[in-house]
């Protein structure tokens, strides 16, 4: 171990995501120096610091980037842990978890699972034979408190990773019932023993009768953030159109608030918050903490708004009369989405300068939900038109977090081209907005100018946006976003996709599409004139047909339910022109987002595809 790595694992332990809160620093820091960690936790402490050191990215990633060079450890880390399932240690299980992440974010969803099970076996049995090896050694508690933090790391990443219908749950619930939450760092770090409640708010059973329960600790708040976002989560992937309950999901928001109300209040959500613990070094934990709890909140806000709008009774007019109702919906989503971006830009800017910023899988998917929410609502109408402007500079940080997020996750790459449609189509809107302004500024002024002037407003305006003209050619019956046209009205007609591709009635002449559009989980469709079998659900479909086309199991990685049926995948990609080659309205791709959404795609992409 040389001594450059030694520092990549240094940093590691002190300031990375999650073993800064779930390692012991003390005892890791001092096993480095001398010497005697084992080395499956080496390997997999270099296969996390891979992707944030450019020295190491430039020795072993080659054409792979920190990818590549974190696959390098990993391969070893690998081997080393399957030489030990007969007798594991919990240096063993703490790196399998570490190979957990490093799987996910490389976009292999089934090993990355099957690691997740294998450590929640490992722990079990690693459990068992500690119980029947406990003394009275001084250091029992910190052998304690590091078994019990390693249990809630693997809690976490099993709410992660199985957050959507075909996956079953490495842990249940009897695995934690009694299990204390981590106490604060500085009892950790320092070994001062104490008792913390469990996750259901009770003291564990191995407490003292009328023992005092210590304050949760900063990893602590993680756990119940996390298990605030998995029961949204499980209401979003058990109800469909027809069960959905709103007394549900605002429960659901209450117990969100309460569990952001109950933080101590130097992890309150406060302008400046941040800032202050990037200085203290906890600055991670923080945002995670509130990233988890805003998504939670964007993911509830935004299934009672999926609810309205595709009744068959929805209108735009009918949405702004009830706006207070609505208009409060829409701003906590903008609120929470705001805290997420600012929060990852403080990180960015607070980073050290000579290490590449690469952010927790879970933050940059809070980013990429905080952008395609915002986008969706601005282009949908939902939003009112006072805060386009902010809408746009979310999703523009979102789309660049993502972009960059990408070069260390390729996990992350469909969530960046989704986003960059969303943001085009969004660029487009706000484009033709101006023109139509600009217009009507021009004719009033000429209107004052002279009189007598010939009055034009029956005359067709010039073709400012090519784009929109080309699509008015090519589709008559569009009404333009928004609106409904007439091809839209009948059930059979085909509806375009976020792909770029849309069917036609045998014998008609096939609407001209630019091809390639990804979807969220990154499937994609070539041709340009192949039939869509799965299409939106028309506009006055009942919600049972809806329900009808809603997805049961996660797609795979490489396909989704709108790309399957006739489509042909084969040497699909995204076009050479790349986001500019978008050709799609605003009502189109709203409408590829709800049945999306609907259908689960984006916590899909989120596990890196179906199982």
């Amino acid at each position: 171990l040389t001594p450059e790595l030694l520092q990549e694992c240094e940093r590691v332990i002190n300031k990375t995501l999650p073993a800064c809160v779930a390692f012991h620093k003390p005892s890791c820091l001092q096993q480095l120096k001398n010497a005697s960690m084992e080395w499956t936790l080496v390997n997999a402490l270099l296969t996390t610091a891979a992707r944030h050191s450019p020295a190491m990215i430039r020795r072993y990633g080659g054409q792979l980037g920190g990818a590549g060079a974190a696959e390098h450890f990993a391969q070893k880390a690998g081997q080393l842990v399957m030489q030990s399932l007969a007798s594991p240690s919990l240096a063993d299980i703490q790196a399998l978890c570490l190979l957990v992440i490093h799987e996910w974010g490389c976009r292999e969803a089934v090993r990355a699972y099957i690691y997740l099970g294998q450590a929640a076996r490992m722990i079990q049995m690693y459990r068992i034979v500690s119980a029947q090896q406990r003394n009275s050694d001084p250091d029992q508690f910190l052998q304690d408190e590091s078994f019990r933090r390693t249990l809630w790391l693997i809690y976490i990443l099993d709410c992660f990773l199985t957050s959507s219908p075909g996956r079953r749950p490495a842990l249940s619930t009897h695995d934690v019932l009694d299990i204390a939450l981590p106490c604060a760092d500085m009892n950790f770090n320092f070994g001062s023993p104490v008792v913390v409640r469990t996750i259901g708010g009770a003291a564990p059973s191995h407490a003292e009768p009328g023992a005092a329960l210590s304050e949760v600790g900063e990893f602590g708040h993680i756990v119940l953030a996390t298990r605030a976002w998995r029961n949204v989560v499980e209401m979003m992937t058990t109800t469909t159109l027809e069960t959905f309950s709103d007394t549900q999901c605002l429960a659901l928001e209450a117990d969100i608030d309460t569990l952001r109300q109950s933080l101590p209040l130097h992890f309150a959500d406060k302008p400046g918050q941040i800032n202050l613990h990037i200085t203290m070094g906890s600055g991670y934990t923080y945002a995670m903490i509130h990233c988890l709890l805003n998504c939670g909140t964007i993911f509830v806000n935004r299934r009672r708004i999926l609810q309205v709008v595709t009744d068959e009774n929805f209108t735009i007019d009918a949405w702004r009369m009830a706006s207070h109702t609505h208009m409060q919906t829409v701003d906590r989503i903008f609120a929470a989405s705001h805290s997420i971006i600012h929060s990852l830009l403080a990180l960015e800017h607070g980073a050290d300068k000579d290490i590449m910023v690469c952010f927790p899988i879970f933050m940059l998917f809070s980013a990429f939900t905080a952008g395609s929410t915002v986008a969706y609502l601005t282009l949908k109408g939902l939003a009112p038109s006072t805060v386009t402007e902010s809408a746009s500079s979310i999703v523009r940080d979102s789309l660049r977090l993502c972009q960059d997020g990408s070069e260390s996750w390729p996990l992350v790459t469909p969530w960046a081209r989704h986003l960059t449609v969303m943001s085009k189509v969004l660029r487009d809107m706000k484009v033709v907005g101006r023109d139509r302004e600009a217009r009507e500024d021009s004719r009033a002024t000429m209107h004052a100018a002279s009189p007598h002037i010939k009055d034009d407003v029956a005359t067709p305006p010039d073709n400012t946006n090519p784009e929109a003209m080309e699509f008015d050619t090519v589709q008559p019956n569009s009404t333009g976003p928004g609106s409904q046209g007439p091809n839209a009205a009948s059930p059979g007609a085909p509806t375009p996709t976020i792909e770029g591709a849309a069917g036609s009635e045998v014998g008609e002449t096939p609407l001209v599409r630019r091809p390639g559009i990804t979807t969220i989980n990154g499937g994609s469709v070539g041709a340009v004139d192949t039939r869509v079998a799965t299409t939106s659900p028309p506009p006055h479909a009942t919600p049972v047909l809806q329900h009808q086309q809603m997805k049961v199991d996660s797609p795979s990685a490489q396909s989704s339910v709108s790309n399957q049926g006739g489509a042909n995948t084969q040497g699909a990609s995204v076009p050479p022109g790349g986001a500019d080659a978008v050709d799609m309205t605003a009502n189109e791709l709203c409408q590829a987002f709800e049945r999306q959404l609907l259908e689960l795609d984006d916590l899909a992409a989120f596990m890196g595809g179906g199982v």
